[in-house]
């Protein structure tokens, strides 16, 4: 057995680790930790010291390390059985722990560039949200050709001028939306669906423990998208609808919440008034 002083200096060694992971945008991997922040401890510990980081994060800086979900793929055999297989935890990343009204009152401090990217996401993700969790890629295209995505997600041989009102072409126009929605699979905010199992993820998007290889790929007339793990762990259903109910001018009250509800297929519980 690992001493306590060893495990509690493990623990303090994970939280620092965690917090610079988090600072740059990376996930926590299993390996590096058992490289580097539990290096000698015994396997049996491995849980115990990620539990007390988690206490330690969350108690001084209001975030937890939670496990970031699986893809959602859905893989089915000849037979038509799902071959989906649950595979042991092997990445974290750091979520808010704050209440909920906490979070609501929290302004965060962002850069231009983390801004608009975040803001893309959430509103791309708002559209999936309200569609029941899934939405076909040529319809997703022409949601993104409206909004417009800012540079910041386009690589430098689709980013032109400023703006999609810069695009002189529909050929252009289509291939930034189409990047920008590779953009967004890559950095998991969104996932891959077939569509003929779309509907299987509308059923369990958040129970679901399939894989899906990080590839972003090109977007597909085939496919649908579904929101991916780092969609997940970032937006709660409840922060979603503040945000929409803030896109478009509405009070979001039990009502319009109970509405966002019933359009992404979940119960989605509204705050107690203060």
């Amino acid at each position: 057995m690992d001493s306590e002083q060893d495990v509690a200096r493990a623990a303090t060694d994970l939280a620092r680790y965690a917090l610079a992971c988090h600072a740059a945008g990376k996930q926590i991997k299993r390996e590096d930790l058992r490289e580097s922040v539990m290096s000698g401890l015994k396997a049996r510990s491995f849980k115990t010291v990620l539990d007390a980081a988690s206490r330690r994060l969350e108690e001084t800086f209001g975030l937890r390390l939670v496990a970031l979900p699986a893809h959602e793929r859905q893989l089915a055999d000849v037979s038509g059985n799902d071959t989906q297989q649950s595979k042991p935890v092997a990445r974290w990343v750091l979520q808010s722990a704050l209440s909920d009204a906490a979070r609501e009152r929290l302004e965060p401090v962002q850069g231009d560039t983390d801004a608009a990217t975040l803001g893309f996401a959430a509103a791309v993700l708002s559209l999936v949200f309200v569609n029941n969790m899934s939405i076909a890629n040529d319809q997703l295209v022409l949601y993104v050709r409206r909004l417009g995505p800012p540079k910041c997600v386009l690589p430098p041989s689709e980013a032109h001028g400023d703006g999609m009102a810069s695009y002189t072409t529909d050929a252009q126009l289509e291939s930034a939306a189409q990047a920008a929605i590779g953009y967004l699979v890559k950095q998991r905010f969104l996932d891959k669906l077939s569509a003929h199992g779309a509907a299987g993820a509308r059923q369990g998007i958040s129970d679901t423990q399939a894989s899906q290889a990080p590839d972003a790929g090109e977007p597909d007339a085939g496919m649908e998208y579904t929101w991916g793990p780092q969609a997940k762990v970032m937006f709660e259903p409840l922060d979603m609808a503040r945000f929409i109910a803030a896109m478009t001018g509405a009070d979001c009250t039990p009502d319009f919440v109970k509405t966002i509800g019933r359009a992404c297929g979940r119960n989605i519980n509204a705050a107690e008034p203060a």
